[in-house]
């Protein structure tokens, strides 16, 4: 049996101490598990334990070096990159990241020792979920709850991020030789000696009841290290790094000692400011050292319960002759991305100079040609395998000396854990097995080594092993070529830049192989990237469902959200949340289209008031004329007639407009002199500018339309046949516009704006609406044509809509900017024309510095793409921060996605990944314009009902009313039966 005390000390230092004791291990022998001081272990048979006192001694530990023993390490945390759809040169650029930023430590005289870690850490949701109610600008109850349930559901399934971190030693601070990056006399020392005595009587009973003595460090020579330090980080930043900080150590030392438990979050560091002797204990367990394995004890401190892991360490004995890179055998990859339980990787490394690579690798070659000469000498005939090698060697000598490369002396563990012994046998067995038949490489368990491999997994000087056999002398190039960056980690990332922290991690929408991910709408914004997201894919491939998921969390968390909802898809999920079952009632859809829902001249009323006292449906084809006219919608005059043009070309058609453009410019031209001159005489008789627009009514669609009736009254009049013969097609079409579907929306004689986007939800919907078979406008019918145009005129009113102001927070009181969020239902009917993809741009460029979001859903990418291009051609960044991709029908579909998820039209995994997506997965490229695979996840039965699209389905899954309370909203993975299915199987059944 071991105990093993890790103390945490003052300002200065930390001590991490041990106490180790090896019994029999035979069943009913005894533990004794204590906090400090010395213990005995009595062995089942009566014999004393073998029992073994070690301190471990972390010394000092800040946010750039650590020192154990006499040692100085510093570390890094390497960033994760997804490597789902890099091509060849990209993953080749990825491989060979590694061995570039490594061969800047190699370049003195002195072996540098380096040690890499894959470990798995916990995701602690509940601080996700906390923070991100903290930065919402207005939560609801829901919310909150909302978020604090989807961390309960992390925690529950057990995600974990991946943390690769790399330490390397910097010297040693007393100059003792050995491996270094600094020449051994550079090294900053101080003389006389860097420990201080125990002090004193009371000092030297602290020493002996805490078996740790009050050290001292200097200073001024930690100062110099630390600039060693960072000299170290600049010549790696190729890695990307960031450094280890004292926290992020800490969690390395205890990981190892908790084997597959979770290691608890406690603030043991910045805790509090510490005194002479004090300390704070970093973690506390007690377990048994195995013959294969190690047996870790953890306690609960409230409880008191005993928590058991098993752990193992497997060693690389034996890799193939020659290997050749490729993406799905890259070791570190296929590690974590190939096995179905966490497999943690150690990989202790020392990089060699140039000369001593040569030198140690010519000895290699001239031993194995002596050995060849020495069989020739005695008339044997040296076999195959050592004419291999021999090439081999001289190969490696050749490439040396030609390109004057450093080398690596390197081991290559994997540590597994689990809950038994029975499992951890299994997972062992199965680990063995896939690494021999997919990479060729044997994996071997040493025994009775188990606790010194254990051992060599914690940060600093690594225990002396007696496996060297299985070092082996490599490229550095190895490290690279196993990928060990490789993940699968997508989206929200918050960045540093000039010491301030960018964006957050927003909302869980799904998963990337066992990642989670999250996506907020605004973290783009908030990181200065464009304020657009696209969700593309065709009919049933999923993509609705996450645009209403993300409407809904948006919404309910402040964001003031406006929807075009041409289909109704929104204004459903609305009702349903609001009222429920009710929904499935024949006569619910009469009151909806009326108005009259929730009022006393219904007879349906919400069973959530307060989501429906925050939502406003508004059935744009049902309310008054002239609710689309240009001048109405714009910002101003002249962009009313910019609008109004493009408006009448849309409704009239390229070619019916180009006939009739004249008469239309010369009615404009006169409505708009008119109000110039009224402004004038405004201005003129004391009004402001201001006034005089606020008291002057702009001009109107309806009074063009009354100018070219009456240009063609007159010239009917004064018998001008020249006149009339143009002015007749113009008075006869536009007039027609006036009573047209769609079209009438933007004619009145006093047309009204819609009343002021006060609520946090806001549906525009369009019953009725009919969306263009084809997706070019010049296949479009006339009555494809004027749902087009009003669609666009409709996202042009929406984005007026959102320009607001600012608001005070109601939440903190400060005065800002609310967060706005403008969605668009088949986008590709606006951005299909290129007026409409103007519109787009220039609401996209308009949404950062507006904090307004616009989020178009559609199935085609084409135009999406083209406005990306233009921005691309003009210099500009691109406007889609996020992609959301789902399944496209054909390769030609795909092919046009592509380069929204920043690839070639050509890739072939993309294109082919692009067709094969199941329902509910798709494509993501995130903000950092990483790109993988991500199947959405809506978590919530009540959330998988309320976006449901599907009329066969949708009404069983509506038919249960949603619970008030998200606490009491049932996760997916507790249903025992979902109602469409029940329902499809009983109408079989009938």
């Amino acid at each position: 049996m071991f105990m093993m005390i890790l103390l945490g000390a003052a300002v200065a230092f930390f001590v991490v101490a041990m106490i180790m004791a090896a019994g029999s291990g035979k069943k009913g022998q005894g533990q004794n598990r204590s906090s400090g001081g010395r213990t005995k272990a009595a062995s089942g048979n009566g014999q004393p334990a073998r029992r073994e006192d070690l301190r471990l001694p972390y010394r000092y530990a800040d946010d750039m070096l650590f020192v154990h023993g006499d040692s100085v390490w510093t570390g890094l945390v390497l960033p994760t990159a997804i490597d789902e759809y890099l091509n060849a040169s990209e993953l080749q650029a990825m491989a060979e990241g590694p061995a570039r930023g490594l061969l800047n430590l190699a370049r003195g005289d002195r072996n540098v020792e380096c040690h890499y870690r894959k470990v798995y850490q916990p995701i602690t949701a509940l601080t996700w979920a906390e923070d991100l109610n903290a930065i919402a600008w207005e939560p609801t109850d829901n919310y909150k709850a909302y978020n604090l349930r989807k961390a309960e559901y992390q925690e529950r399934i057990g995600a974990k991020r991946e943390r690769n971190i790399l330490l390397v030693k910097l010297g040693s601070i007393k100059r003792s030789g050995g491996t270094g990056v600094l020449a051994d006399d550079d090294e900053p020392f101080d003389d006389p000696g860097l420990l201080g005595g125990v002090r004193g009587a009371a000092d030297q009973a602290v020493s002996t009841a805490t078996g740790v003595a009050d050290e001292y460090l200097s200073p001024s020579v930690l100062a110099e290290w630390s600039q060693v330090a960072r000299e170290v980080h600049e010549s790696l930043e190729g890695l990307k790094g960031a450094p280890l900080t004292r926290e992020e150590l800490v969690w390395l030392i205890r990981k190892p000692l908790h084997g597959d438990l979770p290691v608890p979050p406690e603030p043991v560091l910045g805790s509090r400011a510490w005194g002479p002797d004090q300390f704070d204990l970093v973690v506390d367990f007690s377990g048994e050292n195995r013959k294969t394995h190690i047996v870790l004890h953890q306690y609960d401190e409230v409880t008191g319960e005993q928590q058991t892991s098993y752990t193992t360490t497997l060693v690389a004995a034996n890799w193939p002759a020659e290997t050749r890179f490729r993406q799905s055998t890259a070791w570190a990859r296929y590690a974590a991305q190939h096995v179905d339980f966490p497999v943690e990787i150690d990989m202790r490394f020392t990089l060699i100079p140039y000369l001593k690579f040569k030198g140690r690798a010519d000895k290699i070659r001239g031993n194995l040609v002596d050995e060849m000469n020495d069989m020739a000498n005695s008339g044997r005939t040296p076999d195959t395998k050592l004419a291999g090698q021999v090439t081999r060697a001289q190969e490696l000598v050749d490439d040396i000396e030609e390109h004057k490369m450093p080398g690596m002396e390197a081991q290559i563990r994997f540590t597994i854990s689990a809950s038994d012994v029975q499992e951890l046998e299994r997972r062992r067995r199965v680990l063995e097995m896939q690494f021999k038949q997919d990479l060729k490489v044997t994996l071997l368990r040493p025994t009775r080594q188990q606790w010194r491999l254990l051992q060599s997994q914690l940060p600093g000087d690594a225990p002396k092993l007696p496996i060297a056999p299985y070092l082996r002398l490599q490229e550095v190039e190895q490290l690279g070529a196993g990928l060990p960056t490789a993940g699968t980690e997508l989206g929200d990332n918050p960045e540093q830049r000039s010491g301030k922290r960018l964006g957050w991690v927003g909302n869980l929408v799904g998963w990337a192989g066992k990642m989670p991910v999250h996506y907020s709408l605004h973290v783009g914004p908030a990181r200065n990237d464009g304020g657009g997201l696209a969700i593309v894919g065709a009919s049933g491939g999923g993509k609705s469902s996450l645009a209403l998921q993300k409407f809904y969390e948006e919404s309910e968390s402040g964001v003031r959200c406006l929807v075009i909802d041409p289909k109704t898809d929104f204004a459903q999920m609305c009702y349903y949340l609001a009222f429920g079952a009710q929904v499935n009632d024949p006569a619910f859809a009469g009151d909806a289209e009326s108005g009259l829902l929730g009022t006393e001249h219904s007879a349906f009323h919400p069973v959530n008031p307060d989501f429906w006292a925050e939502t406003e449906v508004v059935d744009l084809l049902k309310g008054q004329a002239g609710v689309l006219d240009p001048w109405v919608i714009a910002r101003d005059v002249p962009s009313g007639r910019l609008l109004a043009e493009s408006m009448l070309r849309g409704f009239l058609g390229d070619e019916d407009y180009q006939r009739v453009r004249l008469p239309v410019i010369e009615g404009m031209a006169t409505v708009i002199g008119r109000y110039n001159s009224a402004i004038r005489q405004a201005v003129d008789q004391g009004l402001t500018a201001r006034e005089a627009e606020q008291s002057v009514a702009r001009p109107t669609l309806w009074q063009v339309v009354d100018e070219v009736v009456a240009a063609y009254d007159h010239a009917v009049a004064t018998g001008d046949r020249e006149a009339m013969k143009d002015l007749k097609l113009a008075q006869m079409l536009l007039t027609e516009l006036r009573t047209l579907p769609y079209a009438r929306l933007s004619f009145a004689e006093r047309p009204q704006p819609l009343s002021s986007m006060r609520k946090r939800r806001t549906v525009i919907t369009l019953r009725g609406f009919q969306s263009p078979a084809a997706s070019d406008p010049r296949n479009w019918n006339p009555a494809e044509r004027l749902a087009a145009t009003a669609l666009m005129a409709v996202v042009e009113l929406g984005s007026q809509m959102l320009d607001v102001g600012y608001e005070k927070n109601p939440v903190t009181g400060e005065v800002g900017l609310r967060p706005k969020a403008l969605f668009v239902d088949e986008a590709y009917v606006v951005t299909a024309t290129e007026s409409g993809r103007d519109l787009m741009r220039r609401a996209l460029k308009q949404g950062r510095s507006y904090l307004a979001v616009t989020v178009l859903i559609t199935q085609q990418a084409i135009d999406l793409v083209q406005i990306e291009d233009s921005e691309a051609r003009s210099g500009g960044a691109n406007q889609i921060h996020t992609v959301f991709a789902f399944k496209q029908k054909s390769a030609q579909e795909a092919s046009l996605v592509a380069p929204l998820l920043g690839r070639p039209e050509n890739d072939p995994k993309v294109i082919a990944a692009l067709q094969e997506l199941r329902t509910g997965v798709c494509l993501q490229r995130d903000a950092d314009k990483r790109v993988g695979t991500v199947a959405v996840d809506l978590v919530f039965a009540e959330i998988l009902a309320a976006t449901d699209t599907n009329g066969t389905t949708r009404p069983a899954r509506q038919g249960i009313d949603p619970p008030v309370s998200v606490w009491d909203w049932t996760f997916l993975q507790e249903v025992e039966a979902d109602p469409a299915q029940s329902s499809a199987q009983a109408a079989a059944a009938v």
